[in-house]
């Protein structure tokens, strides 16, 4: 073998050893490479999610608005849910009593409004803001991870609510109904304390005769309402028969239509708060005024029936 080719022979085998020597860091740049893209893919698909502060809230309490008119309208109320949004955006709708998560950004507090929502026509999947109410903008949220926060929301009439004050039958006073058609007309109670709901009495309809006593009483007195509003008819009652509430239209002073029950409203022992929307109503059935209606009978196989009703207000903006 002459020198020439020992010296090539020598740098071959140099380049083949330089060859492995970047082949093997090459196959180390891959097998890191490889477990990086690992490592990242698994954060992707299981990022790490912040602990939510979590707040509760039992009911709302319903407080005066001094900047009303002067007028006998009622508190009471029958608030259901709550409508959430922090910093102006929407968490979610909460039936009551609730505990709901608030994921914050870690370092910053937050402002936090608290919608109350009703029932409308006593259809429990017909819940929606009440929109007379002012929200609950008086909390803010402080991170606490995993920590519960419980707070009592408060709400009040907006300024520029307008309640017209249909009957509350104090005073054992019956000014503003008229019997239209049955045998058994309202009258107003005022003891025993059962009997009455806020203040000092009821209307109620006592009937005893099964298949032969009924009632269909309207408001005497007319009410206008402006097109276009939010209007709610809103009352108290308990009754152990079925009853129906409903609307007439009343095309001039003298021609008006037959009565509309917009709601049929089932037996309950105890007092409860009805709202019944009539903005679909008036807007189909436009007129210059309008008439509330309340309609039940007593049915055969009942010995005796009484409905009682208070608060009955129109409330509009």
């Amino acid at each position: 073998m002459n020198c020439t080719m020992f010296n090539n022979i020598l740098r071959y085998r140099d380049t083949i050893k330089k060859m492995s020597v970047f082949l093997g860091n090459v196959k180390y740049f891959i097998v890191i490479c490889c477990c990086w893209m690992i490592w990242s893919g698994c954060n992707v698909i299981n990022p790490v999610e912040p602990t939510p502060t979590y707040v509760h809230v039992d009911s709302f309490s319903v407080t005066a608005n001094n900047f009303l008119p002067l007028q006998p309208y009622t508190l009471s109320h029958s608030i259901t849910t709550v409508w959430v949004y922090y910093d102006n955006n929407l968490i979610g709708e909460y039936d009551l009593p609730a505990t709901f998560p608030i994921i914050t950004d870690g370092t910053n507090t937050g402002k936090l409004e608290l919608f109350p929502g009703i029932v409308i026509n006593g259809l429990n999947n017909n819940v929606d803001m009440y929109p007379f109410f002012q929200p609950d903008t008086g909390f803010t949220v402080v991170q606490k991870p995993g920590k519960i926060t419980t707070y009592e929301p408060t709400t009040q009439y907006y300024t520029d609510t307008k309640i017209q004050h249909i009957a509350n039958f104090d005073f054992g006073t019956i000014l503003n109904f008229g019997l239209q058609a049955g045998n058994v007309p309202i009258v107003a109670v005022t003891s025993p304390d059962s009997l009455v709901f806020e203040g000092t009495g009821s209307g109620s309809i006592y009937m005893t005769n099964p298949g032969i006593d009924s009632s269909v009483d309207s408001t005497v007195k007319s009410y206008v309402i402006d097109s276009g509003v939010s209007a709610y008819i809103e009352f108290n009652y308990k009754s152990d028969v079925q009853f129906y509430v409903g609307m007439s239209s009343n095309l001039s002073a003298t021609i008006g239509s037959d009565p509309f029950y917009l709601a049929g409203i089932n037996p309950s022992h105890t007092w409860q708060k009805f709202y019944l929307e009539i903005t679909a109503f008036l807007n189909q059935y436009r007129g210059v005024n309008y008439k509330f209606y309340i309609k039940t009978s007593l049915p055969v196989g009942q010995s005796t029936g009484r409905l009682l009703i208070d608060n009955i207000q129109l409330v509009t903006f």
